[in-house]
């Protein structure tokens, strides 16, 4: 993140214990700062309730000392930080940008207890259907067009985009999916050679999609995946992630996608 920011949430939340006359023993500032730094990293947006639940992970002697509540302070101080014009220090890059809109829509979490049913059925679809990547690759588009402030751009089988299937643009960043369903290569050559093919063409975001039923070859190949992305994502220049068949059938739930 940049210095300059880094800098103004500190002294926010300094003044804002000074102002109030609060005693701060052991750093806690330093802490609520960066604690606040890592929501605005890793998301575009965060509640006071979830700033108040990382306030509340740190060790500190700060409320007892003060004779605080947690909750109303993390809420007033929330105010107060929200304040902070970021865009007079935010000079996003195309990394973080595809990183922001891959994290947000992609790597979703949710309860594997609710929609089991839906979720095999979807998935039971990709492999009984006749010739499941071209339906894939539809429903997935149709799944894009409702993901908000981009547009996308059908790059598959062009000479620009080798191995892309489908492109979106979010704002400066363009970000390339590529698709795997039940008859398709998903070694750990093929996931290499096609994130190296993601690089030297400049993408700024790449997306591994298992469009077929989990199985001991697909476990095997999402663990590979995971690791090479994990190394590629510590270069940042391009964030790469990749949608598990069971998330990729919650998505296609959650949005009323059919196949």
């Amino acid at each position: 993140m940049n210095e300059a920011l880094k800098r103004k949430l500190l002294s926010t939340v300094m003044d804002f214990i000074h102002e109030n006359d609060y005693r701060d023993l052991d750093n806690f500032a330093a802490k609520i700062a960066e604690a606040y730094e890592e929501l605005l990293t890793n998301t575009n947006k965060f509640t006071s309730d979830e700033f108040s639940k990382e306030i509340r992970k740190i060790r500190t002697s700060f409320f007892k000392t003060n004779s605080l509540s947690k909750i109303g302070f993390s809420q007033a101080l929330f105010t107060r930080l929200s304040r902070v014009d970021l865009s007079r220090y935010l000079m996003s890059t195309k990394f973080e940008i595809a990183k922001s809109f891959i994290v947000n829509n992609f790597e979703i979490g949710f309860d594997k207890n609710k929609f089991v049913d839906e979720r095999k059925e979807i998935l039971a679809r990709t492999g009984t259907i006749r010739n499941p990547h071209t339906r894939l690759m539809e429903a997935f588009g149709v799944l894009l067009q409702k993901m908000s402030s981009s547009f996308q751009i059908p790059l598959h089988g062009t000479k620009e985009y080798s191995g892309v299937d489908i492109s979106k643009k979010i704002k400066e960043a363009t970000i390339g999916f590529q698709i795997k369903s039940v008859n398709d290569d998903i070694s750990e050559d093929k996931i290499r050679s096609q994130s190296s093919k993601a690089q030297e063409y400049h993408l700024d975001g790449f997306v591994w999609i298992y469009g077929r039923p989990s199985s001991k070859e697909v476990d095997a190949s999402i663990q590979a995946a995971f690791h090479h992305f994990a190394k590629i994502n510590e270069t940042r220049q391009i964030y790469c992630a990749l949608v598990s068949p069971e998330i990729l059938a919650e998505l296609f739930r959650k949005h009323k996608v059919k196949i």
